[in-house]
């Protein structure tokens, strides 16, 4: 006898209904993720060559940074904001089989994602995409019944607004970012921490916090820098874009589910070929700005386009070919799904590894290695997220971060070992 439904009993999503393609393409996004937040852990640009160990640096390094960058940069958090967006999708059209209300419960799941994404902001990491994920996601409910079409306007309208952001703070001279630049700035000047000149403008001094070996100091840094990242992503138009892809992905999670998009092998040919064709050459030409260009307004405004233009068709182009793979050969991706399945967890779990393998508070690797080397252990570190993962799976239903999440968001306890 099936246990009835009412408006306080919700049924989270059974093991048996998940779509294995998206967790393996999430486990996909959180590898790159890493290697591109990698970079910014291990201080790669932020300290002297006298600094540096040699031993650890080689000729690689430029070619892979290159193709790093041209490859890789925002490309896997764009499919992440997909997967987003396609995962709020699939959690209306469940409720409302369901008969249950959506927004009340997104309300929730937002909310307690904000709370999560607050602590891993203020307290650990300036790099943090939770938070604007969660803020974000209270203004994705509207758009759930949108028609696919305006869906997509809308998206690619948001996903541009970033060039037209620039010519404000750029070329208008109205820079609204700089206000929370300077808050950071100020929070760290009352504690005494140093700043450098950069381009004309002062920042807090990275390398220092990097080096400081007192977890004091390493808060109070932080709290600081988390002005600085909402300044960055006030600055980038992160925000459109972000907005942009969510509302993709609920085109993309109606398809799926509707439509069986995953089995239409001539559109997903068609979104890998156009997508790449016009996002790899941006991504080369963007690259090639940030490699090669000189500093200049002509310049900046050039990488702004480029990565408007380059990196969610490239994303997309990602996702589709992904796709087309896994018809054909899931058996040799679905190593990966486990760790696409704790997404959240191995998310957070790679701050806590970057901060303690890197920083000065934990083993002060930071500025040690070339692009070669932070590479390679991103790649090892995550192939270790692979095994636990899988371990984890085989006795719990869900990762730790997830299960409390979920229970937080449902209000009630879920059992989390398997039978």
């Amino acid at each position: 006898m099936t246990e009835p439904t009412n408006q306080n009993h919700i049924i989270p999503i059974q093991q048996d209904q998940r779509i294995h393609f998206l967790d393996v393409l999430r486990g996909i996004a959180i590898l790159c993720i890493f290697m591109a937040n990698i970079i910014y852990f291990s201080g790669l640009f932020f300290f002297s060559e006298s600094y540096q160990d040699p031993a650890f640096f080689f000729q690689s390094d430029i070619i892979l940074g290159f193709l790093s960058f041209m490859f890789i940069d925002g490309k896997f958090y764009s499919i992440f904001s997909l997967l987003f967006g396609i995962g709020c999708f699939i959690q209306y059209h469940k409720l409302k089989h369901q008969n249950k209300p959506f927004a009340p419960f997104f309300g929730r799941r937002m909310f307690w994602l904000l709370v999560f994404g607050l602590i891993h902001l203020i307290g650990f990491w300036l790099g943090d995409i939770l938070t604007l994920y969660a803020i974000l996601g209270f203004t994705i409910i509207p758009f759930i019944n949108v028609s696919g079409k305006k869906l997509l306007i809308l998206a690619i309208i948001l996903i541009l607004l970033p060039i037209l952001n620039w010519l404000i703070i750029s070329y208008f001279g109205i820079n609204y970012p700089d206000i929370l630049h300077q808050k950071s700035i100020a929070s760290w000047k009352s504690y005494g921490y140093p700043q450098v000149e950069w381009q004309g403008k002062f920042w807090n001094d990275i390398e220092f916090e990097l080096t400081n070996k007192n977890w004091s100091d390493f808060f109070k840094m932080n709290l600081g820098n988390s002005w600085l990242r909402l300044a960055m992503i006030l600055e980038e138009g992160r925000i459109f874009k972000v907005f942009g892809i969510f509302l993709i992905g609920l085109w993309a999670g109606r398809k799926i589910l509707n439509e069986n998009i995953l089995q239409n092998v001539k559109l997903l040919k068609k979104i890998t070929l156009y997508s790449l064709l016009l996002g790899l050459p941006m991504s080369g030409w963007r690259a090639y700005l940030v490699f090669g260009g000189e500093q200049s307004q002509i310049n900046s405004f050039l990488n702004t386009l480029s990565y408007a233009l380059g990196t969610v068709p490239t994303a997309l182009g990602y996702a589709a070919l992904i796709a087309l793979f896994f018809r054909k050969k899931p058996k040799v991706l679905m190593w990966l799904a486990p760790a696409g399945k704790m997404a959240f967890t191995n998310y957070i779990l790679q701050t806590v590894f970057g901060i303690m393998f890197f920083y000065g508070i934990g083993f002060g690797w930071a500025g040690k290695f070339g692009f070669t080397m932070i590479t390679l252990i991103a790649i090892g570190y995550f192939l270790l997220q692979v095994i636990w993962s899988t371990l984890w799976l085989n006795y719990f239903k869900y990762g730790p971060l997830e299960w409390l999440w979920r229970q937080l968001t449902y209000g009630k306890f879920l059992r989390i070992r398997k039978s």
